[in-house]
């Protein structure tokens, strides 16, 4: 089965979807609060959520600034049925790959990527498209496990080539995200999730 299917089919069915979609928002509401005051602080009126699961960080979002134009965009079909329902016409759901968006250059003026960035196998070329995406001093927010060093990331990618279930996953360094964005022309920052083990980062790249 190719990856892309994995992926879909692992995060629209069984008991790792269940899961996730049950207890994800719960565990991750510290990282939501963070982000989401460091988005609120821009002041936009259009955001991208990609990888966007079931939609628990744009329905937190949607709480706390009901103007904004919401929309976001999952692989897994199964995600994306479960986004609409909460969301309930607060947000544009659609299904895409990650590394390749349906909206046109300049639309939005936030984007973010949501502990999902390690599922992305043509990363820079993602992140071109990002930074199409953005409008003239955008930001785009990638919030992901970051591996401290070398040794760390190939433990983290055994792990997850152990399982084989969840498609591709190739988690990366700081060193590497850091070098990432400097070939994609952003400027870049990182910074922890504070309440939040240190292998959480908010990556900040801005356009």
């Amino acid at each position: 089965m190719e990856n892309a299917e994995k992926t879909k089919r692992f995060w629209s069915k069984g008991l790792g979807a269940w899961l996730y979609r049950k207890y994800a928002g719960k565990h991750f509401s510290k990282m939501h609060e963070v982000v989401a005051g460091q988005i609120l602080a821009k002041n936009p009126k259009d955001v991208l959520d990609i990888a966007c699961g079931p939609g628990d960080f744009l329905f937190y979002l949607s709480n706390l600034a009901p103007n904004i134009k919401l929309s976001g965009t999952d692989i897994a079909p199964g995600m994306v049925r479960h986004a609409e329902e909460k969301l309930a016409g607060r947000a544009t759901i659609l299904e895409s790959a990650g590394e390749s968006q349906p909206f046109p250059e300049n639309s939005f003026d936030v984007i973010t990527i949501m502990m999902s960035f390690h599922h992305f196998h043509k990363k820079e070329e993602a992140l071109i498209n990002m930074r199409q995406l953005l409008r003239p001093g955008g930001t785009l927010f990638i919030v992901d496990i970051v591996a401290k060093n070398d040794f760390q990331k190939s433990f983290w990618n055994f792990l997850e080539k152990i399982t084989n279930i969840r498609g591709y996953v190739g988690h990366y360094t700081e060193k590497e995200i850091r070098e990432m964005a400097r070939n994609t022309n952003f400027s870049f920052s990182i910074q922890y999730v504070e309440g939040m083990p240190k292998r959480y980062r908010i990556c900040k790249l801005e356009k």
